[in-house]
């Protein structure tokens, strides 16, 4: 059975929007906190964790697009120079390569795992309620059954 409906199972809307964009405030401030500490390396890892969970609960567009404007920022105020795009280097572009990569195909993964969950969850709803409708159709066929049997 194919279902068509099977993309519904994410919210979506101005609330899921206002979401993601908290959890990218919120990777931001972790981020720009532990600054410090992580100096360079790992520009991207939270705002890859960040994109992955966003795909989990809000799917993949949502999560595409916080990529869209997470690689820019990290770039931007994670590596040297800081507050620049002057200077990229071949290095920056693998590592845009490699996370743009990673989390597309996360997210693409995510999203297909919890559209299939859903309609096992919509079939196994259907399956139930065709089962009620069986049992009840039996109880009153015989019924009817004994009605007769006793006049």
């Amino acid at each position: 059975m194919k279902l068509k409906n099977s993309r519904t199972w994410k919210q979506s809307g101005v609330r899921s929007m206002g979401i993601c964009l908290l959890g990218f405030a919120l990777t931001f401030c972790l981020r720009y906190v532990l600054n410090s500490v992580l100096d360079d390396s790992m520009s991207m890892l939270f705002f890859a964790v960040n994109c992955i969970v966003m795909a989990c609960f809000f799917g993949f567009w949502h999560s595409t697009g916080l990529l869209a404007i997470s690689l820019p920022t990290a770039f931007f105020f994670f590596r040297k120079p800081y507050f620049s795009f002057q200077t990229f280097e071949v290095k920056d572009i693998y590592l845009i390569i490699v996370y743009a990569t990673i989390i597309l195909l996360t997210s693409w993964i995510i999203e297909w795992l919890q559209r299939e969950r859903y309609a096992a969850v919509l079939l196994q709803r259907v399956s139930e309620a065709r089962y009620q409708l069986l049992i009840e159709s039996d109880q009153a066929r015989r019924a009817e059954y004994a009605r007769n049997a006793a006049e």
